[in-house]
C-alpha cells in the first residue's frame, strides 16, 4: 500500500501549505496570526486576539478561517528536552524514551522525538511530550469545518522555531531563546548553527510576579504593574523573584559551554511580560547579557490593514501563533 501517495492525496494544497492559521490557546488568551507563503516569502495577512478557550467548539472570526490550522498549547505538564542518545538514529525503537523525560505513564502522553543530527555512536534528538488529555480536548475543538488540523505543537517551542526562521542570524550567530509564558518557560540555546540545549521549567511569569508580589505586600498584578512602571524602585526584590529562571538559564548555558566550548552572549525573548521594556532588564542583568524583545510583526512582512497599532504593540504576545504557522508554511529542505 501506497501510504506516502495516500498522504500526499490528502494533503491540503497537494503536500504544500500556502496558506495557514496558526493559534495559540494559551492560558491568559487565544490568539491567532493567519499566513501565507508566495514562493518562499511569508506575509502575515491577519491577527486576531481573544478570551481564553473553553471547552467545545472553537469558532474563529471568518477572515482567520483559512484551510489549514496549527495549533500551540502550553500546560506545565508538558515536556520538551533535546537528548542525547548514544546511538544511531536507525537504532532507538527500543530506547526508554518515557523514563529518559522523566515519564512515569507514557500512555497518558503523546510524544513526539525529531532528530536534531546523528552518527553511528550518538544521536541527537528533540523530543516533546504533550498530555493525551489536553491533546484530545484542543482538537475536539475542530471536529468540523475549517481550519482543519494540520498538527498540535507546544508553544514555547513554536515561538522559539519562529525566532529560529524569522532572524537567521540567530541560527549563524548562536544565541539563548526564551519564551516566557504565564505557567512556564521554554529556553533553547543555539551555538555553531545547531540546536544545543532546550528545556521547559515550570517558571512562569506569573510565578515571578507572585513572588515579586510576596516580598512587596502586594498581590502579583499591582506588583507587576508598579514596578513595571517605574512607581516602585525593588531592585533586590526582582532579582529575587527572577533568580529561579536566571539560575536554570545559566545552568543550560555553563552545560553548552562546557560541551561545546562556546558562551553565549545575545539573548532573546518573547511572552506577554516582555511587552513593558522595563522587565528585560533583570534578565539582562542577571545573565550578564543583552536581550532582543521578538516581536514577529515588526520583522515580517504584514498585508497593510492586518494590524492596528495595539496589535503591533502587542508582537512579543504573539510569537507561538507566528512560529507555529511559520513553520507549517516552511518549505522543507530535502
Amino acid at each position: 500500500m501506497d501510504l506516502q501517495g495516500i498522504k500526499a492525496a490528502l494533503s491540503l494544497g497537494g503536500g504544500i501549505l500556502k496558506d495557514v492559521v496558526g493559534i495559540d490557546f494559551g492560558t491568559t488568551g487565544t490568539r491567532a496570526v493567519r499566513m501565507s507563503r508566495t514562493g518562499a516569502a511569508l506575509s502575515i495577512t491577519r491577527v486576531w486576539s481573544g478570551p481564553e478557550a473553553g471547552s467545545g467548539a472553537f469558532i474563529l472570526p471568518r477572515e482567520l478561517r483559512a484551510y489549514a490550522g496549527v495549533l500551540a498549547v502550553s500546560h506545565p505538564d508538558i515536556v520538551s528536552k533535546l537528548l542525547s542518545i548514544p546511538r544511531p538514529s536507525n537504532k532507538l525503537d527500543d530506547v526508554p524514551i518515557a523514563d529518559l523525560l522523566g515519564i512515569t505513564d507514557p500512555t497518558a502522553f503523546r510524544i513526539a522525538i525529531e532528530i536534531q543530527d546523528s552518527t553511528a555512536a550518538e544521536t541527537h534528538a528533540l523530543i516533546a511530550a504533550i498530555p493525551d488529555a489536553l491533546a484530545r480536548s484542543t482538537l475536539s475543538s475542530f471536529a468540523q469545518g475549517f481550519p482543519a488540523p494540520q498538527s498540535l505543537e507546544v508553544a514555547g517551542l513554536a515561538a522559539i522555531n519562529g525566532m529560529v526562521l524569522g532572524n537567521p542570524a540567530i541560527r549563524e550567530q548562536g544565541a539563548i531563546l526564551l519564551d516566557l509564558g504565564a505557567e512556564t518557560a521554554t529556553v533553547a540555546i543555539i551555538v555553531s548553527q545547531k540546536l544545543a540545549f532546550t528545556r521547559q521549567f515550570r517558571i512562569g511569569a506569573n510565578a515571578i510576579m507572585r513572588k515579586l508580589g510576596e516580598s512587596l505586600g502586594m498581590d502579583g498584578d499591582t506588583a507587576r504593574e508598579a514596578v513595571g512602571e517605574g512607581l516602585v524602585d525593588a531592585v533586590d526584590q526582582v532579582q529575587a523573584a527572577y533568580e529561579p529562571l536566571a539560575r536554570q538559564i545559566n545552568l543550560g548555558r555553563d552545560f553548552v559551554s562546557r560541551r561545546h566550548n562556546v558562551r553565549t552572549e545575545h539573548l532573546v525573548i518573547s511572552g506577554g511580560l516582555f511587552q513593558t521594556p522595563f522587565w528585560s532588564h533583570p534578565l539582562e542583568a542577571a545573565l550578564g547579557v543583552e536581550a532582543t524583545v521578538w516581536n514577529p510583526f515588526s520583522v515580517l512582512p504584514v498585508t497593510p490593514g492586518a494590524l492596528t497599532p495595539e496589535l503591533v504593540a502587542q508582537g512579543c504576545r504573539f510569537a507561538a501563533a507566528v512560529g507555529a504557522a511559520a513553520a507549517a508554511l516552511e518549505i522543507k529542505k530535502p
